[in-house]
């Protein structure tokens, strides 16, 4: 009878956090329906209540308009990225009662399935429900099982086993990450990699007829598999017979668990009546489970194992597809070659495991798929297998509950080894890293036509003795894809390359894999997790990655990091709504769906003293004599701006262009909404100390006007609101001139651009006097629009005295004598 594995509460609801954090982000990069939002409000009661209760003054805002709705996500952790940190509970309201109440991922998932059926008509919460509550309570069983044995999850050096068995968290972009869907309670405790789990291969011996096999270097792996069957069963007298009765029948090995599903398999039935197939059962020494569940691994073999296993892992049935075979049998013959050969030498900071071998079963045209086996070579093996290597989701886990992160200590540690700080040696150890992993990417993909699938589960890093990044491993062949552009000289290198595995992809199409599995997930996802711990601030560390990618651009003939470093949208897995579809994304690798995530490398040209100010205090002032007036611009202060705000856009001028003649909540969200995110600020600008207008500075290629032109990361834009309208207090040249001086004045802008309405005559006009020219009219969703843009020497050219201006909070106003 199955044993019933329960788990203590606190660490059931730690499980749940790191689902729902997962759960959130996801919705985050792939519903486009969530905004940050700063302070108490004034004038939304119910909210202000309960952020007063809560004590949390920064949310993430999801919006759900299907079922009246809205959640708040306490943050506590705001990342350029999209990959926050949360604090707990998360509330919803319902906008039509004003009522809030704490919720879980269940209900959050229920509402984020209505929205995503928006675009997406199959998605249903009942698709992964189930595999949500799954994903929770293994999570639970896990961290209990770290709990009673003592294991830390957290310590800096560990050995590959221990890199690949600590992971409480998993993967950090998928909802579904412990989802282990067809184990049982028993199996789970057995098979996960979580709980140490280790158990023998069990065997088979087969008709050659069925067997389908091969290897790029050395013996076929049914011969290495009845070598070592001898070796381990010299006393066992059946399996000893069996072997010596059919020298000619294959031997073949597969986890134990499959073993059980291939054993109910009709076809495997039939084939044991005939005489075609015997079960040897199960020999040898103890292999370990490894992140993935179904790589099996020892520390005294010369091969790794990674099995086809019929359990829903996540959200796809882990299955050896032949092409994928293929795939790792290809790069190994590649490798193999002396242009191989000389193409390993020209990485020496890389090192790339090969999957050179595999075993399938075909009967009748048909596999059986749960005999497909991809054997690894192990470099991790003896002496090796003690060196402090692992795969980089070790280092980009969160940490748990009041305990610090693996990546926390293993900075702290090179930091304490080198005198120096925790924040620069973080700096140091992620720009050691780029060092080591960049440059190989860029050279296997042009010189070889190799693109490696180098997600955090790929990827593994060994550390030197001071804990810095001294090597890095590129494993899963299986994974890894050539460019079709390089089909011609790879064919001659290795005739039949690709034929079978489909390894060869159109350039573009690698071009939006790598930006997935290279930056976000593993340059950018590393760069989060050092940030969210506090060691640095990710935006400097997407800087260096920036840098370092700019700094490869001329050794890149392929084009790859130009696109990178242009898109204004890269290409991110969208595996929440893949899941919620229902896509098993193994089996239609093609059919997971993706989304467009807004480039963070763009952050390089992000000009936070435009759209992040700090403060509230006047940041340029300006005296203009010919007016006699000064002109000043600070940031808006919500306590001290909004109502004024309101009524300044109630006014019949304003009703016309602006369109912002909302209630007092509605306009006070608007702004709590806008002012922490990174697309636009709002300033106030006075004259001689009396405020008169209003502009609005974006970020372009975060706007929505970047939809209708090439838009540049280097662009700015503004909008800008004249209160009065009595002509002795618009001072309109002085107040544009000053938006103009001080956008600018940034070095991180290009241009500037424009939308105004075309119905607003004076403000084009205005705009037109300090130097904007239209370029076209734009179609936009709420008005028709003059797109129309502004270089410095445009401006300078209608004021050349401000070419020289100085931006300072201070005017210099002369004295005047009466």
């Amino acid at each position: 009878m199955e044993k019933t594995h329960s788990i203590k509460e606190p660490l059931h609801h730690v499980a749940e956090q790191l689902n729902f954090t997962v759960l959130l982000n996801n919705c985050c990069t792939e519903l486009n329906n969530s905004t940050l939002y700063e302070g108490v409000p004034k004038y939304d009661e119910a909210l202000a209540n309960w952020f007063n209760s809560t004590g949390y003054t920064l949310h993430l805002r999801f919006s759900f308009p299907d079922h009246n709705a809205e959640v708040y996500a306490p943050l506590r952790y705001a990342s350029v990225s999209k990959k926050h940190g949360y604090h707990f509970p998360v509330a919803e309201r319902n906008m039509v009662t004003d009522d809030i109440t704490v919720i879980g991922p269940e209900r959050f998932l229920e509402l984020a399935a209505t929205h995503a059926r928006r675009s997406h008509p199959t998605a249903a919460a009942a698709n992964i429900i189930h595999r949500l509550r799954n994903s929770i309570h293994n999570m639970g069983i896990f961290l209990e099982h770290f709990r009673e044995t003592g294991k830390d999850p957290g310590k800096p050096v560990m050995t590959f086993l221990e890199a690949e068995q600590l992971l409480p968290a998993g993967h950090s972009t998928h909802v579904l990450s412990k989802g282990r869907d067809g184990f049982s309670g028993d199996d789970l405790l057995h098979y996960s990699p979580e709980t140490g789990g280790r158990f023998q291969l069990h065997y088979f011996l087969l008709h050659p007829a069925l067997v389908t096999e091969k290897n790029a270097g050395g013996p076929l792996p049914s011969h290495i598999l009845r070598d070592h069957l001898q070796e381990y069963t010299k006393e066992e007298i059946p399996v000893s017979i069996l072997l010596n009765s059919h020298p000619d029948f294959k031997v073949t090995a597969v986890h134990p668990w499959e073993a059980k599903y291939l054993l109910n398999d009709p076809r495997v039935k039939q084939l044991h009546a005939s005489g075609q197939l015997y079960n040897l059962g199960k020999h040898g020494p103890l292999f370990s489970a490894t992140a993935s569940v179904r790589t099996v691994y020892n520390e005294e073999s010369d091969w790794m194992f990674k099995f086809s296993l019929h359990v829903k892992i996540t959200s796809a049935a882990r299955i050896n597809h032949l092409h994928e075979l293929h795939r790792g049998y290809d790069v190994a013959r590649l490798l193999a070659t002396p242009e191989g050969q000389q193409l390993q030498q020209s990485i020496p900071t890389a090192g790339i495991i090969c999957d050179p071998a595999f075993i399938t079963v075909v009967v009748g045209g048909s596999i059986i798929d749960g005999f497909s086996t991809s054997m690894r070579e192990n470099p991790f093996k003896k002496a090796a297998a003690q060196k402090n290597v692992g795969l980089l989701a070790s280092f980009c886990q969160e940490a748990l509950p009041g305990e610090k992160a693996r990546i926390t200590r293993v900075i702290e540690g090179a930091a304490a080894a080198t005198g120096k700080s925790a924040a620069q040696t973080a700096v140091a150890w992620y720009t050691q890293y780029l060092e080591l992993l960049l440059e190989p990417v860029i050279r296997l993909f042009n010189n070889g036509g190799i693109a490696c699938e180098l997600h955090q589960q790929n990827t593994l890093l060994e550390l030197d003795a001071k804990g810095f990044p001294a090597r890095v491993w590129f494993r899963d062949n299986q994974s890894f894809l050539f460019r079709k552009s390089f089909h011609e000289q790879l064919s001659a290198i290795v005739p039949g390359i690709g034929e079978t595995g489909k390894g060869f992809i159109p350039d573009e199409r690698l071009f939006e894999l790598l930006s997935h599995y290279l930056i976000i997930s593993n340059l950018v996802g590393l760069a989060n997790s050092i940030a969210a711990n506090g060691l640095a601030d990710e935006s400097e560390l997407v800087d260096i990655l920036y840098n370092r990618l700019k700094e490869l651009q001329p050794a890149d003939p392929s084009g790859f990091i130009e696109y990178v470093l242009q898109r204004r949208y890269l290409t991110e897995k969208a595996n929440l709504l893949t899941s919620l579809c229902n896509i098993d994304g193994g089996e239609s690798p093609a059919a997971v769906l993706q989304v467009n995530y807004p480039n963070v490398l763009h952050t390089h040209f992000f000009s936070r003293q435009l759209i992040q100010p700090a403060g509230k205090q006047i940041c340029y002032s300006r005296y203009f004599p010919k007016e006699d007036v000064v002109i000043t611009l600070r940031p808006v202060d919500l306590d001290r701006d909004l109502e004024m705000l309101h009524e300044w856009f109630n006014r019949e001028h304003a009703i016309k262009i602006w369109q912002m003649n909302w209630p007092l909540r509605q306009l006070e969200t608007y702004y709590r909404t806008l002012l922490p995110g990174d697309m636009m600020y709002s300033y106030i600008g006075e004259a001689n100390g009396e405020p008169t207008f209003n502009i609005e500075v974006y970020w372009a290629i975060r706007d929505l006007v970047g939809d209708y032109y090439d838009v540049l990361p280097t662009d700015y834009g503004t909008h800008q609101f004249i209160a009065p309208t009595d002509p002795k207090k618009k001072f309109a040249s002085p107040s544009t001139q000053c938006m103009v001086d001080y956008v600018f004045a940034q070095p991180e802008v290009g241009k500037m651009v424009g939308e105004g309405a075309v119905d607003s005559l004076a403000s084009m006009m205005n705009k037109a006097h300090v130097g904007f020219k239209i370029q076209k009219v734009i179609e936009m969703p709420h008005k028709k629009a003059n797109l129309n843009f502004c270089y410095r020497e445009w401006y300078w050219a209608k004021f050349p005295q401000n070419k020289d201006i100085t931006i300072t909070p201070e005017a210099e106003v002369p004295v005047k004598f009466f």
